[in-house]
């Protein structure tokens, strides 16, 4: 026998998914802004080397977040100004014009940021400075290989936890996401990249098993 209330079950769950909808729109806007091309947070953008993103000069190849390894025929990008950094600026406010760069590469970035953000605004972002046919390569922790290697034991909880969260020793220092290659590609397809070429997988990097 059916309940009276029955039939309007299908209506409620609608109703409660749509509200968990609006609500994460909601949370998203206020924090991220509508557009890719909402402006970043004020930033004091300084050009260490002079020139270095000077297209004149030849093909523009970005390494963002580079930290302190600085790659040579990169201008090297970081919040930070350290050893080898070219250019001290946020990932989200590169001081190029749209369509001008070669290549943008990028070691253990994207896990830095929330999967939204990266969704809407920064892979975007990036996607617009490269010219047609320009090259997004990326290096990214490889999580579903070091969980599999901390169940055989050939890992310890340790490693595992500061390359799921991150080291937590400066501000930016935080994981809030992780990837698989099909989660990244299809990531990456979304926002308009084509060609998705996983070269390798759970590649040791120090404690750190990357993709």
């Amino acid at each position: 026998v059916r309940s009276d209330f029955e039939p309007h079950i299908d209506t409620l769950q609608w109703l409660t998914t749509r509200i968990e909808t609006v609500r994460a729109e909601m949370l998203h806007e206020l924090r991220y802004g509508r557009t890719a091309e909402s402006s970043p947070p004020p930033f004091e953008v300084k050009i260490v080397r002079e020139g270095a993103l000077d297209a004149a000069g030849g093909p523009i190849r970005l390494n963002l977040g580079c930290g302190h390894i600085a790659v040579a025929g990169y201008v090297n990008v970081d919040m930070r100004e350290l050893p080898g950094v070219d250019v001290v600026a946020p990932v989200d406010g590169i001081p190029v014009e749209s369509m001008t760069v070669e290549e943008i590469f990028s070691a253990h970035v994207l896990e830095h940021f929330p999967e939204l953000e990266l969704s809407r605004k920064l892979l975007p972002y990036w996607f617009s400075l490269l010219r047609p046919g320009g090259v997004f390569r990326a290096i990214v922790p490889d999580l579903a290989s070091m969980i599999d290697q901390y169940h055989r034991g050939d890992i310890d909880f340790e490693a595992l936890r500061v390359v799921a969260y991150g080291g937590q020793e400066y501000d930016g220092d935080f994981h809030f996401t992780a990837f698989t290659p099909d989660s990244l590609g299809a990531l990456l397809i979304d926002t308009g990249f084509e060609g998705v070429d996983i070269v390798t997988t759970g590649r040791p990097n120090g404690d750190c098993l990357e993709f």
